[in-house]
């Protein structure tokens, strides 16, 4: 796993938006995304996250194009190490819940990922 940093808000906004799109992501999708937000300074927002190795940039015609380094994942895992190192992943779940982040039905969603995942190691 490469070195990675914590990502300001607005950075990590603007990398949900091109994780949910279909790379290589057109600036102008990553706007339209992200316009009912609020204005966003793309070019220096997307400058910052290539300089920081979380997107490559391309050129399509006379467009920048955009691919993610990072996976989504790789990035939560490593945001959340920490606090799952001091409560581990049940208190993660509770802390989720507990602040509303977390619906019942992405609970019985991780339920059920769970189970599945116990059902896949039984069979190694």
């Amino acid at each position: 796993m490469k070195k990675l940093n914590r990502l300001p808000e607005a950075e990590l906004t603007v990398m949900r938006a091109v994780w949910r799109l279909e790379p290589p992501v057109p600036t102008g999708a990553i706007r339209a995304r992200l316009e009912k937000e609020r204005p966003w300074n793309l070019s220096a927002l997307q400058t910052l996250l290539a300089q920081r190795g979380f997107l490559s940039v391309g050129r399509e015609g006379r467009q920048n194009v955009y691919t993610p380094l990072v996976d989504e994942g790789e990035y939560l895992a490593f945001e959340n190490a920490p606090f799952l190192e001091g409560r581990g992943l049940p208190g993660l779940v509770a802390a989720l819940y507990d602040s509303r982040s977390v619906s019942r039905e992405e609970l019985a969603e991780l339920r059920a990922f769970l189970d599945e995942a116990m059902g896949k190691e039984g069979d190694v």
